[in-house]
């Protein structure tokens, strides 16, 4: 009997449920956990990078691509937002910037536009 008392405390603390023993309950919840922490953040990744796709391609374009610039001013000398001389004075800039592959600016165009604007 001796020798059981002393195995006894023995196989109890090395079989038993203490810090050596095993994972006890935690061996199945510690797995369920982490996929589940998982599942969530490629969820939450998913749905924001569907998100930010559906704001950048919300289709509100300044003006349709198949528009070139000339019959952008001719909708706007129609519409009475240019004069005549605005109108020619913006085609030939137009006209010269397709024949030096857009190297012009657009600054005297938006300030010729604002300038019709006041004169109004």
């Amino acid at each position: 009997m001796i020798v059981l008392d002393a195995v006894a405390p023995l196989m109890g603390g090395m079989a038993g449920s203490g810090m050596a023993g095993g994972m006890g309950g935690w061996m199945f919840v510690f797995p369920l956990v982490a996929l589940l922490t998982v599942a969530v953040l490629l969820t939450a990744g998913l749905l924001g990078v569907k998100l930010l796709a559906s704001e950048s391609d919300d289709g509100t374009d300044a003006s349709p691509p198949d528009e070139t610039p000339v019959e952008r001013l001719q909708q706007s000398y129609a519409a009475g937002e240019l004069t005549e001389a605005e109108f020619e004075r913006a085609v030939e800039r137009e006209l010269e910037r397709e024949e030096t592959g857009g190297t012009a600016t657009r600054a005297t165009e938006t300030e010729q536009t604002g300038e019709a604007a006041r004169a109004r």
